[in-house]
């Protein structure tokens, strides 16, 4: 092989990677920035995040000590934050909206966490991991859906538990 064959090469391979290192870089950038807004608003709530999650739609946090969720859910005009005191939540629910096609097909519409207040007067709270109006599809919500409705399920058991003794 010559000189000019070897850098025809290696030129090729540079070209090739390019697109997927930027891409890389572009969507590590992007989470970052997510987190870092939940983590500044965390901080508003007085609370810290110690354990959290950052997809390209949404980032979860949660506060192991003050059993507090912090949620974002990245909007095209706005961020949309919510702050949950889990200790004022009953129960933590999966909540899969579907919907239907004309050949019978069902296709995911909404993926979303729902949280029920002790208290009837307080309102649900909706944590919406996927919206198909947003992203069209999915990427790994329904794993991170099912993870996150694990993890305030079992702070929802230990916080009955500590009250009842």
């Amino acid at each position: 092989m010559n000189l000019g064959t070897i850098i025809i090469g290696l030129v090729c391979i540079v070209i090739c990677t390019l697109p997927f290192v930027l891409t890389s870089r572009n969507k590590k950038k992007k989470e970052k920035q997510l987190l870092n807004a939940l983590t500044d608003f965390a901080k508003q709530n007085n609370s810290e995040i110690t354990k959290h999650e950052v997809n390209q739609y949404f980032a979860i946090g949660l506060d192991e000590s003050k059993k507090t969720i912090s949620f974002l859910r990245k909007a095209r005009e706005s961020n949309k934050f919510l702050f949950v005191d889990l200790n004022s939540v009953k129960k933590c629910e999966i909540n899969n909206i579907n919907k239907t096609l004309n050949n019978n097909e069902k296709i995911i519409d909404k993926l979303n966490l729902n949280l029920s207040a002790f208290n009837k007067k307080e309102p649900n709270i909706t944590l919406e991991f996927f919206n198909a109006d947003v992203s069209f599809q999915l990427a790994n919500e329904y794993d991170s859906l099912e993870r996150w409705n694990t993890i305030i399920n079992n702070i929802l058991a230990e916080t009955r538990v500590g009250k009842v003794a």
